[in-house]
């Protein structure tokens, strides 16, 4: 019920009803009660003001072609970039070929474990994913490893709840589960 083709033709109210009352909701439960992303979507707000606003916002996204897993997160990345306060309580953004970098010159490894101590967005954590997924493809064919890539490899540490969130549903939208 909830397909893109079927909710960008919806009337402006019944797409903010839609959002606000099933799939926000949804979004906040997603993973599973004690996972790290519910854990860290559990006070999180739809706060889109108003109907038409959120039909404006459809409108644009639904002109984005969406067809691969990058585009989405770059687009939320960019998203992300447009709506943080840059340098609020000494927050930065990492520009992307820094984190490229970085992770070029750690090299990844499918059994390692990945800690970022103020990950904010996850940034370098989502690099780190597809450095892996890219360099290690067999990786995610063998089941403990799998495992160990959605469940275990990465870490991420940030001191705002807001950014967690927005570190969380960035990992979510890069295909790590948690």
């Amino acid at each position: 019920n909830f397909r893109w083709s079927r909710f960008k033709n919806l009337e402006a109210r019944q797409m903010f009803e839609t959002v606000s009352d099933h799939v926000f909701p949804w979004l906040r439960a997603m993973g599973g009660e004690g996972s790290t992303y519910a854990t860290h979507m559990k006070d999180a707000r739809f706060t889109i003001p108003t109907p038409q606003l959120l039909a404006k916002v459809v409108d644009l996204l639904d002109k984005v072609p969406m067809e691969d897993r990058d585009t989405k997160g770059d687009l939320y990345e960019y998203m992300l970039g447009k709506i943080a306060s840059a340098g609020q309580n000494g927050q930065f953004r990492t520009p992307r070929h820094i984190i490229q970098l970085m992770v070029e010159l750690i090299a990844p490894k499918p059994d390692d474990i990945i800690c970022d101590p103020a990950c904010g967005t996850a940034g370098f954590l989502v690099a780190a994913g597809e450095y892996i997924r890219d360099h290690h493809p067999q990786a995610l064919r063998d089941e403990k490893l799998r495992k160990h890539f959605h469940s275990n490899l990465f870490h991420g540490f940030d001191f705002d709840n807001t950014m967690l969130r927005i570190g969380s549903m960035n990992m979510l939208l890069h295909g790590v589960e948690n």
